[in-house]
């Protein structure tokens, strides 16, 4: 297991190779890393996290203020959070847990104009929804549909 204190957030910059496969089960429900920079680097709406452990790429995501997060929350300080992945090489080992946990200190140093996050998680994915329920993000009751059908409104409020 690694440490959560082992578990840092770093803004993503061209310096750092972030590129791995998921397997099925997960791809069916994000995007891969590599695809998401391809996309969205660049969009300043778009902020680009690397997840690192003891010095390597564990893990991905996207926080998004563009105004797809309207769908997810009436908050206009609220960041979407897209794209979650753990590098498969580190699943099990308490990245997910580290990197969300890891979450609103790095929202206040690097975001201090927001104070939630929000994000949609797939009915059928019940690995992730305990996942962020686990790490404090709760279901606002909102149902949004997506591309893979019905996704649950989760928030963290980040004081």
């Amino acid at each position: 297991m690694i440490r959560k204190s082992e578990v840092t957030l770093h803004c993503h910059t061209n310096k750092t190779a972030v590129s791995y496969e998921l397997p099925a089960d997960q791809k069916e429900f994000t995007m891969l890393p590599q695809d998401l920079i391809k996309r969205d680097e660049g969009n300043p709406e778009k902020h680009l996290v690397v997840i690192r452990a003891r010095g390597e790429v564990a893990g991905f995501f996207e926080l998004d203020e563009s105004e797809d997060r309207q769908r997810y929350s009436d908050n206009p300080k609220a960041l979407l959070l897209r794209g979650y992945s753990v590098n498969p090489k580190f699943q099990g080992r308490g990245i997910a847990t580290g990197s969300l946990d890891a979450l609103p200190v790095f929202l206040k140093e690097e975001f201090p104009g927001f104070d939630e996050v929000v994000l949609g998680v797939n009915a059928r994915n019940t690995a992730a929804q305990n996942l962020y329920r686990k790490a404090g993000f709760e279901d606002t009751g909102r149902r949004v549909m997506g591309r893979k059908g019905e996704q649950f409104a989760m928030c963290l409020k980040v004081n």
